[in-house]
């Protein structure tokens, strides 16, 4: 289904699922969020509390001897041991289904994803991240073995934690060798989903309700940025495909929500040591976050790089890339912000943005004997000559700071906006050429052509009077940016779904001057393959300063709009 439905509406689809799924547990949430407020309110007024399956009544009337104060606490020790009772219905997030979706969908841009990891870490190589899919996993468990109380008891914390990697090696063994997607070095047939990835984030989830959700959510955050470069160097090492890693996350998240599930199966009320701190964010006190996001850009762009330039219209007129057409952007990334109070904090954003330049391949059919006018016989200088579009995507990374603001609606939702400044650096375009013949002797002149000089290449001898062989490569055609100064804003609906968890639905605006160059030099090879060199008949050294590339700068305003959605940990 998702290769006939286009990025953009993916996107949307992919934000449906989220507030389907999210909007699921809000009624139940609600009551237990009353339950957690009464439990406050009896610890500080010595009020007597009635619970019962449906609702909590609050009865007003101070405690007036020992035995009712002995009755308020066991009823709030009670209350407490209720907000610990774990259910599949109260307790069982799905907040892993919106990464199982964007994996499915990003499979139909994996080898655009792969682009970026070309241009910005070719050569990248480390073997951290085999040991860093462990990472959560090691400090939850050294939590426990200093003693530090957390969710559960040693045996429900084992009991637990063997599910869920129990449910996780069987979920990414079983598509591993159904879908047997190649990898992207083509070492074998079992990439999708990565086990790395689902490896960290079963980890990362076991902290979250062991630590994040009973004592602190900067557990949380630290168990998920680990996880987070997990996923992203299984990408940098050319492992794994960015849909493989989105997968692996999901399942791994989905692996510990059962495995906990099943250990809650078993021991029921027994090893439970500390309720959550919270079973909401409420945006009136806890607005910080920390986000991974995807989107896409609206609209598509195009400009005109071989403006100013007569040689470049004049080579490319036929083949009607003057304007570089790019499609819809594709961005990934992370965000966070800490909040001075519930309205104004202080962040930022790295974001990385992919646009498919859609009529760059037409001039891998660009042949050296076209050029019949600069070069009447380059049949008997050229054995070979191809064109190979190396890169088609012009990638951007961006690292950006500021002010963010959020306005609260109501404890379940809020509103949020922001205004960064920072730096924006682009890899662009290339093709490159190959050529190989054999050296013969040239003569460089300058002719008129409509009023207009151009040098000409002739090739002197006969056909047979061949030097050695050679063979060469260059850059044909390259057309890239300058590093930029940017400027962002945005805005966010954002719902609290469970205990410190956000959705976040965004739209951002990204603004930037920058220059781009164009880089044509179609007869590189002629220093390679000349021999002897004249101009018009008198000897030189070089054939360099005749065969020089067109280089061009265009300098544009670049606008973006970005829609997309977050998974948060608020705290």
């Amino acid at each position: 289904m998702f290769s006939k439905v286009s990025l953009f509406m993916r996107t949307i689809i992919g934000i449906v699922i989220i507030l389907f799924v999210s909007s699921e547990c809000f009624a139940t949430q609600y009551k237990r969020d009353i339950l957690t407020d009464s439990i406050q309110q009896v610890v500080d007024s010595n009020v007597t509390v009635e619970v019962n399956a449906d609702n909590v009544h609050i009865n007003t009337s101070y405690a007036s001897n020992i035995e009712k104060e002995l009755s308020c606490k066991n009823e709030v020790e009670a209350m407490k041991t209720s907000l610990m009772t774990h259910s599949l219905k109260t307790d069982m997030t799905w907040w892993s289904l919106p990464w199982l979706a964007t994996g499915i969908a990003l499979r139909h841009e994996r080898k655009q994803i792969k682009s970026i990891r070309q241009k910005f870490q070719y050569d990248f190589h480390n073997e951290t991240d085999d040991y860093l899919q462990y990472s959560p996993l090691l400090l939850s468990t050294g939590l426990k073995i200093a003693g530090v109380e957390g969710r559960s008891n040693w045996s429900r914390y084992l009991v637990s934690a063997t599910a869920s990697y129990a449910v996780m090696a069987l979920l990414v063994n079983s598509i591993k060798y159904s879908v047997r997607e190649q990898r992207p070095d083509g070492s074998s047939y079992n990439s999708f989903p990565s086990g790395h990835t689902a490896t960290a984030f079963a980890a990362a989830t076991i902290l979250h309700k062991e630590y994040g959700l009973t004592r602190s959510p900067w557990y949380s955050i630290g168990g998920y940025l680990l996880a987070t470069a997990t996923g992203c160097m299984r990408v940098l090492n050319n492992r794994h495909w960015i849909s493989d890693t989105f997968m692996g996350a999901g399942i791994g998240i989905l692996s510990t929500e059962l495995g906990y599930t099943i250990g809650d199966l078993v021991f029921k009320q027994k090893g439970l040591q500390r309720p959550n701190l919270k079973n909401t964010a409420f945006f009136s006190n806890q607005p910080s976050f920390f986000s991974v996001q995807i989107g896409v850009g609206l609209g598509e762009q195009k400009f005109n790089v071989m403006k100013g330039s007569e040689v470049l219209k004049e080579d490319f007129e036929r083949y009607r890339i003057r304007t570089l057409k790019l499609s819809r952007a594709l961005s990934v990334g992370s965000e966070g912000a800490f909040f001075f109070n519930q309205h104004i904090g202080v962040g930022g954003r790295l974001r990385v943005v992919s646009c498919n330049v859609k009529n760059w391949s037409d001039l891998a059919q660009y042949s050296i004997y076209d050029l019949k006018t600069s070069l009447p016989r380059a049949k008997e200088v050229v054995d070979d000559y191809s064109l190979t579009v190396e890169s088609n995507h012009m990638a951007e990374f961006s690292a950006s700071g500021g002010l963010y603001l959020n306005i609260p609606l109501s404890r379940y939702l809020s509103l949020g906006s922001k205004l960064l400044l920072g730096r924006s650096y682009v890899q662009g375009v290339k093709i490159t050429a190959d050529v190989s013949g054999h050296q013969r002797d040239l003569d460089f002149s300058i002719k008129q052509n409509g009023g207009k000089e151009e040098f000409v290449c002739n090739v002197l001898g006969d056909k047979e009077d061949n030097g050695k062989a050679y063979a060469t490569s260059w850059d044909f055609l390259r057309i890239s940016a300058n590093n930029a100064f940017t400027i962002g804003t945005g805005f966010s609906f954002n719902y609290a779904y469970k205990s410190l968890m956000v959705w976040r639905l965004f739209l951002d605006y990204d603004f930037c001057c920058r220059t781009y160059f164009t880089h044509y030099d179609p007869f590189a090879f002629l220093k390679d393959a000349a021999r002897n060199v004249s101009f018009e008949g008198s000897s030189v050294l070089s054939p360099d300063r005749y065969v020089l590339p067109h280089v061009k700068s265009l300098k544009r305003n670049m606008s973006q709009f970005i829609l997309g959605a977050a998974f948060s940990i608020s705290f």
